[in-house]
């Protein structure tokens, strides 16, 4: 039937029949089985996290990891936290204890303080919560918060902290001498409750510490700094993976077919034929075909591609974190003042990350002195060094105050970063101890023997006044 049709076609005009199909090659398949429509890998929903993150925490935590490890911004940002964040420590002593102070100061080399407090910030900035572990003043762990289990519960002003047991490794390559070690190398609770087969571990509140941002106190959870960039972080993916998609041939591409010409006329079955010859076939294919047969691959406009709309997405990342591009990279226009508001912002956000670190290391210290059998009130109280513009300016400002405003001590000590009360502890033991007779200053080699000076013009030696007198008679009139 269909060929009588064909055959009461006008011979004037010819008729070329076209069929499409698609063609997926393993790369397509790839994406789409990984990514969701918005660029995000198909394990998450953002719209979830969005909307009630408190129950999405370890997709959260994990998400921002896949970010940190994925894209250089977001890790030279998170990077910056701990960086900038992690500035001088200062140690301030109330009260004077000679053998407490020596105490902390072999903790903090035994632990390795800097380096911790950088882990901490680190932790904070990338996951949103810090819990730590008190290992009976050898070294502080930090477990990772999808480990732990925030216990709606408050003892003493502290979070009270659960250990989910599920480590298991049984099944794993290492010797039976090694796995004992690690079966031991729990803290006293988990073992415990490994024992009786309880599903949670709750941790010594006297050793467990746990901090938290970006959260309400009600909340259980921190959120990380970096959620509010998530959906334009799916965005950039999904714009690479189309670059990339199209550079090396992995967007699904268009087969078209046309059939025929005014002297070969198509049939239906002729068209179905080659239809069925492209079915189930992906990746590179090789046909012959007759003249009249053209088949040929209709690739997407790939000009909307390019290095403008990328750093477009990088803005909207980072001015959704708070960081302009020349700030974190180091390029790009921008006045001064645009870049110093854009770096105190971020001063300003790094310094409220690392605020609850103060209490845990505070905490840490205290306990080391009760360790050593010794008052935790003669504990430092810990604290950062500010995270300034241009110190100098600073300086000079206070000095000036202080010289010609009459700027109390109180405040010229601690806007140049030292606090107030231990200066003048230690200024009331220099005054107690005769400290200036002590420190006298060294007699220099060129100085020689000191003699009193009456005041007066300085003394001239016998050339030098002969040289003056000579310079004063060649000036007289010659007779």
């Amino acid at each position: 039937m269909a060929d009588k049709k064909n055959r009461n076609v006008s011979q004037k005009e010819p008729l070329v029949c076209g069929i499409a199909s698609s063609l997926e090659n393993e790369y397509s398949t790839y994406y789409k089985d990984t990514f969701n429509f918005d660029g995000s890998p198909t394990d998450y929903d953002l719209e979830e996290m969005f909307s009630n993150p408190q129950d999405n925490i370890a997709d959260i935590v994990s998400y921002s990891k896949y970010c940190y490890r994925k894209y250089g911004v977001i890790m030279r940002l998170i990077n910056m936290y701990r960086d900038f964040g992690c500035t001088a420590l200062h140690l301030d002593y109330t009260e004077d204890n000679e053998k407490a102070a020596e105490v902390i100061k072999n903790y903090n080399k035994k632990v390795g303080l800097v380096q911790l407090v950088r882990e901490m910030i680190f932790e904070l900035a990338e996951t949103g919560n810090l819990a730590c572990y008190d290992r009976n003043g050898k070294r502080v762990d930090i477990y990772p918060i999808d480990q732990i289990e925030v216990v709606p519960y408050i003892v003493n002003n502290k979070q009270v902290i659960a250990y989910k047991i599920n480590q298991d490794y049984e099944n794993n390559d290492y010797d039976s001498k090694t796995l004992q070690k690690i079966s031991k190398a729990y803290p006293k609770e988990v073992l415990k409750a490994q024992k009786s087969g309880n599903r949670i571990a709750i941790l010594d509140i006297d050793k467990a510490y746990f901090a938290k941002i970006n959260s309400s106190q009600y909340e259980k959870y921190g959120i990380t700094v970096l959620l509010p960039a998530f959906e334009d972080l799916a965005h950039k993916n999904l714009l690479k993976a189309a670059e990339k998609s199209t550079a090396t041939a992995i967007i699904d591409k268009i087969m078209l077919t046309q059939i025929g010409d005014k002297d070969n006329i198509p049939t239906t079955p002729l068209i179905q034929e080659y239809d069925k010859i492209l079915q189930n076939m992906s990746g590179s294919i090789s046909m012959t075909v007759p003249y009249y047969v053209n088949m040929k691959f209709i690739e997407p406009e790939t000009a909307v591609f390019g290095a403008e709309k990328f750093i477009e997405i990088d803005k909207d990342i980072l001015n959704t974190l708070g960081v302009s591009v020349s700030l974190l990279r180091g390029e790009g226009g921008g006045s001064y003042s645009d870049g110093i508001v854009n770096f105190t912002g971020l001063c300003k956000s790094i310094e409220a990350v690392r605020q609850p670190i103060i209490p845990i290391i505070e905490g840490l210290w205290k306990a080391e002195l009760k360790r050593n059998k010794i008052d935790p009130r003669y504990a430092p109280s810990l604290r950062f060094e500010e995270v300034v513009i241009d110190k100098a300016a600073k300086t000079e400002l206070l000095t000036k105050l202080f010289t010609e405003a009459g700027l109390p001590y109180e405040l010229l000590y601690e806007g140049c970063g030292f606090d107030y009360d231990h200066v003048k502890l230690l200024r009331k033991k220099e005054n107690d101890g005769d400290t200036e007779d002590t420190f006298k200053l060294h007699a220099q080699p060129f100085q020689g023997q000191q003699t009193v000076n009456d005041g007066g013009a300085p003394k001239k030696n016998d050339s030098e006044r002969k040289t003056d007198k000579s310079k004063s008679n060649n000036k007289q009139a010659r007779p």
